[in-house]
This record gives C-alpha cells, sequence and structure tokens, in this order.
C-alpha cells in the first residue's frame, strides 16, 4: 500500500465504499450480467465524432482495461480489483458499453473436449 494513498486505510480497507464506484448501480445499465466464466478482452477505443461528449473513464475502468490486455476471466478481474463481483460486473458492462471491452465468444459444446479424452489425460496424469 502506498503510504500517500488517502483512499486506504491501513486497518479496515479502503475508505471508498463499492457502490460508490458504481454511482450506486447493482445491474450494469443495459441489464445483461457477464456470466463468471465471461473472458473479456481490452480493445482500442472507438473514434468519437467531433463534438462528441468524452466518456468519463475512472481509475477502476482503468485498471480493469490494464488487467484486459490479455483475455481474462470475469471471476480473475474480479478477483485481481479486490472489489466485490456485483461492482466489477457493472464496471466491466460500462466499458463493454463504450466499446473499451469486448466479450470473447464462449466455446461452443461440440468443441469441448470429449469425456473419453479427459479420461485418457487423468489416467495419464495419475500413471505419473
Amino acid at each position: 500500500m502506498d503510504p500517500g494513498d488517502k483512499w486506504m486505510d491501513r486497518n479496515s480497507g479502503p475508505v471508498v465504499r463499492p457502490y460508490a464506484l458504481t454511482g450506486g448501480r447493482t445491474e450494469p445499465a443495459d441489464g445483461e450480467v457477464l456470466d463468471l466464466v465471461a473472458v473479456v478482452v481490452a480493445v482500442d477505443p472507438p473514434e468519437r465524432a467531433e463534438g462528441a461528449v468524452p466518456v468519463m473513464v475512472t481509475p477502476e475502468h482503468r485498471k480493469i482495461l490494464g488487467l484486459c490486455h490479455n483475455p481474462a476471466t470475469v471471476a480473475d478481474v474480479a478477483s485481481d480489483m479486490g472489489l466485490p463481483l456485483g461492482v466489477v460486473r457493472v464496471l466491466l458492462a460500462d466499458l463493454l458499453q463504450n466499446e473499451r471491452l469486448s466479450v470473447l465468444p464462449q466455446r461452443r459444446a461440440e468443441d469441448q473436449p470429449s469425456a473419453t479424452l479427459l479420461k485418457e489425460v487423468l489416467r495419464g496424469l495419475r500413471a505419473l
């Protein structure tokens, strides 16, 4: 912890409550809640039209964007942020809505390894 960090208290943790980070919102603005295993990745910001109002990006948003330079699951981002999952989901939804993040497509069932293959791998690991 940085000794000059006025938003942290050594004994009690963050001084700013999580709901303050989301403006009191408990759900994403679009209502779509990301799954724990959804994989998100940062993307370059889209070009804004001349005269368009710039999108507010908070320090928490910037930290998420830094964590998502490489694809990461929602659960991993929440863990790395040290914030409640609900708060991180709202912050991720903000970034998705502002086209700063992208959700990678989930694997289809037919793309998943078969149960037989998994059993063979497990058998091989046990043999080690």
